[in-house]
């Protein structure tokens, strides 16, 4: 059973003879009152300082919990950043490597064509020389049947002479 400090206060004894003092019972009573409703109001006090800081525990709990939460999403978040960057570090250098294959086509077709024109024109430059050849010779042919002629007819030149 749970005593106040007003039953403290109010609490009546019965007188006896030989009994003790009642002034000296009564404050007593007084001084256990006023300490007992002390206690009590350092009590509930506390309850309540109890209380606040429960409160605050599922407060930071909660708070712990979404901090938690936030790690995890931010550990996806970077896994996830990592994988998007590597994909697209992958189809740059796939892309890259189909520029490079493309150039690397394209110059060999270059070479290929180059060494036809080439080709070609060292078939032109042999015809063309024969030509010349051929031309030269013809004129040279063709003097030499002057200076021939040239020669027959000087007699007959001088003759005339």
């Amino acid at each position: 059973m749970k005593i106040t400090p007003l039953e403290v206060d109010q609490q009546q004894f019965q007188r006896v003879f030989r009994g003790c003092d009642p002034e000296q019972v009564h404050t007593f009573l007084d001084l256990v009152s006023r300490e007992m409703e002390e206690m009590i109001r350092e009590n509930n006090h506390f309850k309540e300082e109890i209380r606040k800081r429960e409160q605050q525990l599922a407060e930071f709990r909660g708070n712990e919990a979404q901090l938690r939460e936030a790690l995890v999403q931010a550990g996806r978040m970077t896994d996830e950043i990592k994988e998007s960057a590597r994909k697209e570090a992958e189809l740059i250098r796939a892309e890259a490597e189909l520029r490079a294959d493309k150039i690397l086509s394209h110059a060999q077709e270059q070479v290929v064509r180059l060494a036809d024109e080439t080709q070609g024109l060292r078939r032109q430059k042999a015809r063309l020389m024969a030509e010349v050849r051929g031309i030269i010779e013809g004129h040279r042919r063709l003097i030499e049947t002057q200076e021939e002629m040239d020669r027959e007819a000087e007699p007959a030149r001088e003759a005339r002479r």
